[in-house]
């Protein structure tokens, strides 16, 4: 079997999508899989032929057109059994406004939120009319926490919206859900066990996301078992709710009266030295080697 590990792309994740992808290539070589790195940097085109020469590509690109559909269109198009979720799937996931409005209307919780267009919208006209301070302002469609404030006063707003406006035109305001930070991963069917992430700064950002040291994690995370089972059954749900595939993880805010709302869905979650899923899965036993393993068979399964 030959795998093309595709990484890189012009995103705003590209550096974590290298890692990623670096470390799945060492993986899969230390199993035996014929494996090769793909490292696309302006347009997928520059590695179609390497795509279309390998019997599986694992995608570990992150955020953009890696992550939003578009390459899963593409490889879909052409009949290349790739990693993780379809296009339809994750164009879904990748919108948090669109995302939301599904679990909303499946009676899952979720917080409070405004959308904005600043292309049709002025900043100055951008009021958060239903919330209270803290609130939090966030891109629309970007991950890895790329953008995201948490605004504690009116005079902090204006940076906050300059700031997720670098990574696009439309953001959320977001209700504040004080508490906890948990994620479930999903790995096939299965629910692996529930992390709490304790960040060292205000909320779990890109630098506590990819230094070593600036988070601290507990994995299982000290929850009663009812509420593990029944956030687990949860996570499940919203996965098959948005019909994501392969493995995926599920983000969570948990308040003090222990109710828990979803925040978003990643459906290329990072897979490198600091990253949750393959923390989850070394918690049952599964090493990092056979999480890549288990995934590349998933796709090719397909």
């Amino acid at each position: 079997m030959k795998v093309a590990v595709l990484m890189g792309g012009n995103s705003s994740e590209r550096e974590v999508s290298l890692n990623t992808g670096n470390a799945v290539v060492k993986a899969l070589i230390s199993a035996g899989v014929e494996a090769e790195p793909c490292i696309y940097n302006d347009t997928i085109g520059e590695v179609l032929s390497t795509l279309r020469n390998s019997d599986v590509v694992f995608n570990a690109l992150h955020g953009g057109e890696g992550e939003n559909g578009t390459v899963q269109g593409l490889l879909q198009s052409l009949k290349i059994k790739f990693t993780g979720s379809d296009h339809k799937a994750s164009a879904i996931a990748m919108d948090k406004h669109l995302t939301k409005l599904i679990l909303r209307n499946s009676s899952i919780p979720t917080p409070d939120w405004m959308q904005f267009n600043l292309k049709n919208t002025s900043r100055i006209n951008l009021k958060p009319t239903n919330f209270v301070y803290p609130f939090v302002v966030k891109p629309n469609a970007d991950g890895s926490t790329m953008g995201v404030s948490i605004v504690k006063s009116e005079s902090g707003l204006d940076d906050a919206v300059r700031l997720a406006s670098e990574f696009g035109s439309e953001i959320l305001f977001e209700e504040y859900i004080p508490g906890r930070e948990i994620t479930v991963s999903i790995l096939g069917e299965k629910a692996l066990p529930i992390i709490e992430i304790i960040p060292s700064h205000d909320y779990y950002d890109y630098t506590c996301k990819y230094t070593e040291g600036m988070s601290r994690y507990e994995c299982p995370a000290n929850l009663p078992e009812d509420l593990t089972k029944d956030i687990q059954d949860t996570a499940r749900r919203i996965v098959n709710l948005l019909a994501c595939k392969h493995y995926c993880r599920v983000d969570f805010r948990l308040n003090p009266e222990n109710d828990y709302y979803c925040l978003e869905i990643n459906t290329l979650p990072g897979m490198t030295s600091t990253s949750l899923v393959p923390k989850a899965a070394k918690a049952v036993g599964i090493s990092f080697q056979d999480l890549v393993i288990k995934i590349v068979e998933f796709a090719q399964n397909d």
